[in-house]
């Protein structure tokens, strides 16, 4: 009776106040959430994890990673960079925990995130976290988390500067820009843990570069990396 009734409060509210894909524009129906079954079957899967992370050397080759894990592909003007836009820009803190729901979901067969004591996510400047309200690397975490119980960790790292862009520098230009970024908030519950690292996306990986440096010296520590999209141009 009362699940009859909540469908039916379900459907007029559906009517009165219809919802549209975040990914396409086109009207989701009752029983869908943010993002429409054809957007997120388009969705490109890179599957990347650590069985293949000879893929992501470029990034990692000189830093002590132990994992890497990725889900989609970014492309300019493609539907994942899309959906990263309305996460970012677009006041969906929601999305976020829906991208690392999805992916968790389907990576943990992988083993991906297995052994993993808690998930990092690259935390923002106090500034932009005021300007937008949350960051999008805890809600893609806050996703990951609910399905695969690994606890989510903001206290571990704090940001003090804001990069700017450096895609126009080479790779050995931005490992040198890439100390100071962040300081480390608490070290003393991370000697013999394994740290994933959480972003939502992966382009020069500087901002990644920079979290590492601070976690590397702990001791015994093992640091993994999850990207929700990657730049692989």
């Amino acid at each position: 009776m009362l699940k009859t009734l909540s469908s039916h409060i379900r459907g007029l509210a559906d009517l009165f106040f219809p919802r549209f894909c975040l990914g396409c524009g086109e009207r989701l129906s009752v029983d869908e959430q943010l993002v429409c079954p054809s957007c997120t079957g388009k969705l490109f899967r890179l599957r990347l994890d650590w069985k293949d992370n000879f893929r992501l050397e470029p990034w990692f080759a000189i830093l002590p990673v132990d994992r890497v894990v990725g889900f989609t592909l970014f492309k300019h003007g493609g539907l994942a960079a899309t959906l990263v836009h309305q996460l970012k820009y677009r006041s969906h803190p929601d999305l976020g925990r829906w991208m690392g729901r999805l992916a968790a979901s389907e990576l943990t067969v992988t083993g991906a995130f297995e052994g993993v004591d808690m998930l990092v996510p690259i935390p923002l400047t106090r500034r932009r976290f005021r300007q937008r309200g949350y960051n999008q690397a805890e809600q893609i975490a806050l996703g990951i988390s609910a399905v695969t119980g690994i606890p989510v960790r903001t206290d571990v790292l704090k940001r003090v500067v804001n990069r700017e862009s450096q895609t126009r520098l080479d790779r050995e230009q931005r490992m040198a820009n890439a100390a100071g970024v962040f300081v480390l908030a608490d070290a003393a519950s991370l000697p013999g843990r394994h740290v994933m690292l959480v972003d939502d996306v992966m382009t020069t990986g500087t901002t990644m570069d920079s979290a590492i440096l601070q976690l590397k010296d702990v001791p015994d520590i093992r640091i993994s990396v999850f990207a929700w999209a990657w730049t692989m141009e």
